[in-house]
């Protein structure tokens, strides 16, 4: 992957500068080779982690006309396909080179045809417009925010806002969306005017308001068709890594002991036919280490393994400024050994890793899904539920008492009353209409609001991108394949949940390949210490002055959280402590 930015100002009052200093700052996304495209209305510029195309490809690359050019941050697993299809025969050897062609002949739908994942900005040099894209799930970020007649974007949210004259305030919906859901949603970010480039969308610019279009949703299930057998399953999955194993560079593989990761390895022994190097979290309390399941599947393909450490004195060193560089709020402490991860994989001169993101959300595999198969009546209808989802008996994870416990504990009187009527509630948070979500089965409408409130913001993007990208490493992500998505929305619900088991089709099909301890284990979500463990008096008093000055929470907050004997959900403190500091980095106001 790469660090994209620009500003675009049709009016031709374009300042460069702007575009500049957010390069030098996204220099750890690509530090290979810089790449810019300068034009009276337009300054854009990419830093590149080269992955193919190393010695014959290149940056801006255009259509046969030469009306669009584009710059893109990501990869095109399918540009041999594609290429042939297109008929063409360019010098050109970088796979995302095909992106302004695809444009040319199919507009925005020509995105669809992309198996992979990008983030792009694309120039109509005819009609001096600008159109912003992202891949299918938004595995690769892009953010912009337009003042006066600029248009500015970014690969890193972080990098906009310093750069970007403000001043600038936070998003309070964005806050409630994130204490009620643990999680952001697209195009919202915790900062009042800038948006996220929908995952599936493409936004122009040119006279006139932002045009926002979707060319791709997650969702559309068609289990008519007969099941897909074992055999069909491995191969299409198969083909995916090794799609994704594809490069110039070495592509490892994060293992971490659980089925999905597991899997991947070793279908990714079976592509390479020897092992690709493995590299895994390692931690000092024996209810959050997995290092047996990583050590057995790692000793059955024979790997190279590397393992970090990860104890509680570095989530005190690191939590902080893990936030400070994502400047995306937390309810758990993992991230900082994700990100000191991604250093041993940089450290051990490997540029990519592929990882077992996606496959929960697809096959089922939260213990949610198994919740919704034993159902036997639905939950009581709220209004505020219709708003969100389109349906008022679905309320994914929301537990309404619980937010609004989290609301008395945390808010200031003045930030309640500045969030009467705008709740996170009021946004339609997933892309169904009422009677879309109506058709939906329970299981299928919770795997798309799993992917469009957590996956696509939290999993693929601060814990996913912002960590590897922070060490100049890219994630690839098999599950995400287009085949292997096509095969899930064909597989009726009872196939992905069986027997109180989420995932069974998958687990059934590689039964006889992953170890049995490993297909057979609890599942166990990405988890390190906990708050208590890690934050001494000092530290404590720190972060509670924190949230003290982040003006929107109660002085209070901490202790009144830490005071409540009801068990919530996550640590709500996590929250609060990386917002405020998330606030105070960024320079935010009410």
């Amino acid at each position: 992957m790469c660090g994209l930015c620009g500003t675009f100002a049709p009016d031709g009052t374009l300042d460069r500068t702007v575009s500049a200093t957010m390069h030098a700052r996204l220099v750890h996304r690509g530090p290979d080779e810089s790449y810019s495209l300068s034009t009276p209305t337009l300054s854009m510029k990419l830093g590149r982690l080269g992955m193919t195309g190393l010695r014959d490809g290149w940056q801006p690359a255009e259509d046969a006309t030469g009306r669009y050019a584009a710059v893109t941050n990501g990869e095109i697993y399918n540009a041999p396909e594609l290429t042939r299809r297109l008929g063409i025969d360019s010098a050109n050897r970088v796979d995302v080179a095909l992106v302004p062609e695809l444009f040319a002949r199919h507009g925005t739908d020509g995105l669809k045809l992309i198996d992979g994942q990008f983030a792009t900005a694309i120039y109509d040099r005819h009609r001096d417009t600008l159109h912003l894209g992202r891949d299918r799930f938004g595995i690769c970020p892009l953010f912009y925010t337009v003042s006066g007649t600029h248009t500015h974007f970014a690969s890193e949210l972080r990098t906009l806002v310093t750069s970007v004259p403000g001043p600038w305030k936070t998003d309070l919906t964005a806050v409630d969306q994130y204490l009620s859901l643990g999680n952001i949603v697209a195009p919202r970010t915790l900062v009042r005017d800038i948006h996220a480039v929908p995952p599936g969308c493409v936004v122009t610019f040119g006279d006139g308001e932002p045009q926002v279009a979707r060319y791709w949703r997650y969702g559309e299930f068609d289990t008519a068709a007969p099941p897909a057998s074992g055999e069909e399953i491995r191969s299409t999955l198969g083909g995916a890594v090794r799609d994704r194993l594809r490069a110039d560079v070495e592509i490892g593989a994060y293992l971490s002991g659980g089925f999905d990761s597991s899997t991947l390895v070793m279908e990714a022994t079976r592509t390479l036919g020897r092992a690709p190097r493995t590299f895994s979290v390692l931690f000092e309390d024996a209810a959050l280490d997995e290092g047996r399941f990583q050590r057995e599947v790692s000793g059955a393909v024979g790997s190279e393994h590397r393992e970090i450490h990860c104890g509680p004195r570095d989530i005190a060193a690191g939590f902080e400024d893990m936030v400070r560089h994502c400047c995306y709020p937390q309810r758990e402490t993992y991230n900082v050994a994700a990100r000191m991860l991604s250093d041993e994989v940089r450290r051990a001169g490997v540029k990519g890793v592929i990882s077992g993101e996606g496959a929960d959300e697809l096959f089922f595999g939260y213990d949610s899904y198994v919740f919704d198969a034993a159902r036997r009546r639905p939950p009581a209808a709220r209004e505020e539920n219709a708003h969100a989802w389109g349906r008022a008996d679905f309320g994914w994870e929301v537990d309404w008492d619980r937010a609004a416990r989290r609301r008395a504990h945390c808010f200031t009187p003045d930030t309640e009353k500045a969030l009467e009527g705008a709740e996170f509630w009021r946004d339609r948070l997933i892309p169904y209409s009422d009677k879309e979500a109506a058709a939906l089965t329970p299981m299928q409408l919770r795997s798309i609001a799993d992917v469009y409130v957590q996956l696509g913001g939290h999993l693929l993007g601060d814990h996913g991108d912002l960590m590897l990208m922070a060490n100049s490493i890219e994630g690839r992500y098999p599950f995400l394949g287009n085949e292997v998505v096509e095969l899930s929305l064909r597989t009726a619900d009872e196939r992905k949940v069986a027997d109180f088991e989420g995932k069974a089709c998958l687990k059934a099909a590689y039964a006889d390949v992953v170890p049995a301890r490993v297909v057979n284990r609890a599942k166990q979500g990405f988890t390190a210490y906990g708050l208590d463990a890690v934050a001494d008096d000092r530290l404590t008093a720190r972060w509670r002055d924190l949230v003290a000055a982040s003006g929107i929470f109660a002085p209070d907050a901490l202790d009144r959280l830490t005071a409540d004997p009801v068990p919530d959900k996550w640590d709500v403190r996590l929250s609060l402590i990386s917002i405020s500091a998330i606030i105070d980095e960024l320079g935010l106001t009410l």
